[in-house]
């Protein structure tokens, strides 16, 4: 994915699938919503609009869990949570989250 943002129509394109997935590192961050361009995470302590961040997660596909690396900032900070675009993201990560969000939609 490039590194640029994109704009409101490409979000629209992707709906929000609704998930339960763990963040590795980060105890208590749960991403409950997703799509390949973004999620929101779940947490006690979200971080300030702005932030840069690193995530890594798994996601079932297809009878396996396969890995999601991505960088991203935090776009809204909520008491109980944050959005985060995805930034910066391989190929074949972006792939997964697309046949994930069509799979599981």
């Amino acid at each position: 994915m490039a590194e640029e943002s994109l704009d409101i129509e490409s979000r629209r394109r992707y709906p929000r699938l609704e998930f339960g997935i763990r963040v590795f590192e980060e105890k208590d961050w749960m991403i409950r919503d997703l799509n390949p361009l973004g999620c929101f995470i779940e947490t006690a302590k979200p971080l300030p609009v702005d932030t840069e961040v690193n995530l890594q997660f798994q996601i079932p596909l297809e009878s396996e869990y396969l890995p999601i690396v991505a960088k991203g900032v935090v776009r809204r900070s909520e008491p109980d949570g944050m959005a985060i675009e995805f930034t910066e993201m391989q190929p074949i990560y972006y792939a997964y989250l697309e046949k994930f969000v069509e799979t599981y939609y």
